[in-house]
Parts: structure tokens; C-alpha cells; sequence
């Protein structure tokens, strides 16, 4: 058994499958990844890393999971899950995880499932003599009765990885009786899950930014296990909007702050035109933060500079932008293939700073909106099932409506950014108002 003080939820242990997990090299290299990536340049606090936030998410996993009366192998099972649900993630988290997707067509939850099958190594070649003993993830979980494809299934949440229970695996003394189970599934990966609960209080604790303080205990307390899915009891109705506003306005204020978008636009760039130089996607997800630094400073000159600028703080700047409501569908069309199309959009990059007289990968165009469907999908999920005081079962937007106010608001206020060289402002927002949006 492991004692946890953890900034957030206090005090707390970890025993049996999670002890085992927490020794292994998958899970330790979190704590080399920060979970925010760049956002210390804009929150100064933000140190805080994928290892604190996958103990905190299994925590909260824990507290789901006795709210709703899971037997004990369901328990361990979204207990493991909910401890793994990161260990794919490679440096700077999410900021290069685009160009994983792009070049190996992959995400961190294609690598967290390699991981959890035994299939994929977040060791590199020559470190294995320096873990020793090594247990693998399919292994512990085998030696705890945990079948890994199940917990690799639940990552994604239901649909994904095909756990989810069926007719014949229905057991006595269950309340409804349904063709699919989702409750596993939904509590480490929908609309109100585990990780979204931890990442919320973690990241607004350490962000300084209070939009993302919830009544977390309050929403655990009314889960019920209903239909095959989760559902909450009308009594926590103001816990589950509060948590989904927190969601909204965090993803505004923090993720993707304008000023966080330039950070990651440079480290991304960097890593980009030094590709040649780089190793490749998969393997860079074996990283973590410092030797993807590293790396980039023993690169090009471009890479260099990008680095020198981020450690000091000399950024890019945002020098155009335009709302959704502002483009024509024209200009939509032709933003959607440079956001779709990473060697269009380097083209049109080289193209506008040959013009303004800079060199390449000093004006950068960037697409919120594209990068929040790679980095959340849960975004517009606000299905939930309430159950009301007169118990009937109704949906959460039959409710509210902020529900569909949620689902439909834009996370940020700017479809596009255009960002160059600090003093060449004036000339790029020029040729992007002729190019761009003309």
C-alpha cells in the first residue's frame, strides 16, 4: 500500500493493482510531462504533471465507483483504466500530439491502448538495463485477473474498444436489464468521468484560474447506475452544470488562451521543420519534456531560436485573427484544407513570410478549433441522463438549457490566428487581410 498527499484531494491510498502500477517505468515517466505543456509562460504555477493527475484521476475513479456500487472486480478494472488512461501521452502532452496524428495517422489514446496490450514499449532501445525487475502493464494487470483488452477499452469510452458488456454477460441481481453495458466505459471516458473531474480541479488549482473549481463530491454522491449507463439523480443538477460550465469556461481561459496557442505554435513549429533532424512520431512519444528541449537545441538553427525565445520569453505575436461569423464560406472552405492539410498550410506559412521578408517559420497560422477536436472530443458531449425527484428518467438539455448552449458554444473566440515576428505585425496582418481573408 502507497500513502499519497496530493495537493488536491488531500490524502489518499493506492493497494493492490495500483501499488503494482505504480512502479512501472510507463507510469513514472509522467512525472517528467507537464500537464499543460507550455501554459507556465502565461499561469506561472502550471508545473503540475501527467503523473499527479493519472493518481488523481484513479482517486476519483475510487470515489465513482463505491458512489455507484461496483462490484469488486468492476472497481479495480475502471481503477486501472483511470491510473493508465495517459501513459501514451508523449512530451508537451497534447502540443505535439497533432503531429503524431498527422504522421502516424495515431493519438496518445492509440498509444496508451499499445501500452496496456503489451504492444508498444515507452522504453528505448539501451534503457532497459537501467529498469531492472521490469514488470509489464498486460502482465500486473493478468496477475490481478484484469483481462487488458478490457481495461485497453475503456480509454475511448464506449464504442471504441468493444467491452462493452453484453446480453450474455449479464449477472443477477442487476436492475435493468439492457443489451449494452456503458457504465465502465462512461466513467473513465464521457461526459462526466473521472479524468474531466481531476484535470478540472488540478488545473485550475495550479493555473490560479477558479473557473474550474467543482462540486465534485456533490455530482459523485448523485450517480446512479441506470439503464446501462450512468446517470445522475436531480438532486446534483447544480454539481453537473457547474461542472460542465467549469469545463466551458476553462477550455476558454486556459487551453486555449491566445497567448498559450503562440507558445504551442513555436514548439510545435520547431519540432516540425526539424523533422529530418527529429525522431520520428512514434518514437517521440516515448520522450518526455527535457529531452524533446534538448533535442530541438541540438537541431537546426530555426529550432534553436524558437527554444531561446520560449526560455526567455520573447514570443511570437498573434498580428490577425477572425470570430467564425466573420469568414465567408469561401473563406471557411479554403481555412478547413490549410487546417487539414499540414503541407498546405507550411506552404502558405513560407509563402507569406518570403513576402513579408522574413524567413520561414516566422509567420504561422493557426487553427483553434481543429486542435480542440484532436485534444478533447468530449467537448460537446452533454448527454446525460437525470433522474428526477418523480422517477422518470429525462435527459440533462430537457432540463436546462444550457445544455444546448454548452454544446454549441465556441471554445474560442477566434476560428484563425495569424502569428509573426514581434515589429513585422503591421506588415503579415497586411498580407493575411490580402491572402487570407481577402
Amino acid at each position: 500500500m502507497k500513502v499519497i498527499n496530493d495537493a488536491i484531494h488531500g490524502q489518499f491510498r493506492l493497494d493492490g493493482i495500483r501499488a503494482d502500477l505504480l512502479g512501472t517505468p510507463e507510469i513514472n515517466k509522467l512525472s517528467h510531462i507537464k500537464q499543460l505543456g507550455l501554459a507556465h509562460l502565461i499561469f506561472p504555477g502550471a508545473h503540475h504533471t501527467r503523473f499527479e493527475h493519472s493518481l488523481g484521476v484513479s482517486h476519483v475513479a475510487s470515489m465513482m465507483a463505491d458512489s455507484l456500487g461496483l462490484d469488486e472486480h468492476e472497481t479495480a478494472t475502471v481503477q486501472a483504466a483511470a491510473m493508465l488512461h495517459d501513459v501514451g501521452h508523449g512530451p508537451y502532452s497534447h502540443t505535439l500530439e497533432h503531429i503524431l496524428h498527422e504522421r502516424g495517422g495515431m493519438d496518445h489514446m492509440s498509444i496508451t491502448e499499445g501500452i496496456i496490450l503489451g504492444d508498444y514499449d515507452v522504453l528505448r532501445e539501451g534503457e532497459e538495463s537501467s529498469v531492472p525487475d521490469r514488470q509489464r502493464i498486460p502482465d500486473i494487470l493478468e496477475r490481478h485477473d484484469l483481462d487488458p483488452k478490457e481495461v485497453a477499452g475503456l480509454i475511448r469510452g464506449p464504442g471504441a474498444g468493444g467491452t462493452e458488456r453484453s446480453l450474455m454477460a449479464w449477472t443477477e441481481g442487476r436492475e435493468d436489464f439492457v443489451d449494452r453495458d456503458l457504465t465502465l466505459a462512461h466513467l473513465v471516458h464521457g461526459p462526466i468521468d473521472c479524468d474531466q473531474i481531476d484535470y478540472l480541479l488540478r488545473d485550475s488549482h495550479f493555473t490560479g484560474v477558479k473557473h474550474g473549481i467543482v462540486d465534485y463530491r456533490r455530482l459523485i454522491m448523485c450517480l446512479e447506475r441506470h439503464s446501462g449507463d450512468i446517470a445522475v439523480e436531480e438532486g446534483g443538477l447544480p454539481a453537473l452544470e457547474g461542472m460542465m460550465m467549469a469545463r466551458a469556461l476553462m477550455y476558454s481561459a486556459v487551453y486555449f488562451h491566445r497567448v498559450t496557442r503562440v507558445t504551442e505554435v513555436m514548439l510545435s513549429r520547431a519540432v516540425e521543420r526539424s523533422s529530418d533532424q527529429m525522431p520520428d512520431s512514434v518514437d517521440l512519444q516515448r520522450r518526455v519534456d527535457a529531452e524533446i528541449w534538448e533535442a530541438l537545441g541540438n537541431s537546426s538553427d530555426y529550432a534553436r531560436d524558437m527554444i531561446r525565445r520560449l526560455k526567455y520569453r520573447q514570443l511570437l505575436k498573434v498580428c490577425a485573427s477572425r470570430r467564425r461569423e466573420e469568414l465567408s464560406e469561401e473563406q471557411v472552405e479554403q481555412l478547413s484544407e490549410l487546417a487539414n492539410n499540414a503541407d498546405s498550410r507550411r506552404q502558405f506559412e513560407d509563402d507569406m513570410a518570403h513576402r513579408a521578408g522574413l524567413p520561414p517559420g516566422y509567420v504561422a497560422v493557426d487553427f483553434p478549433d481543429a486542435k480542440l477536436l484532436l485534444a478533447e472530443p468530449r467537448m460537446s458531449q452533454v448527454d446525460v441522463r437525470i433522474v428526477g425527484d418523480d422517477g422518470r428518467t429525462r435527459w440533462f438539455r430537457e432540463h436546462t438549457p444550457i445544455a444546448e448552449a454548452l454544446r454549441t458554444r465556441q471554445v474560442s473566440q477566434s476560428a484563425v490566428y495569424v502569428i509573426t515576428l514581434p515589429g513585422h505585425e503591421s506588415t503579415v496582418a497586411q498580407l493575411a487581410e490580402r491572402h487570407l481573408f481577402g
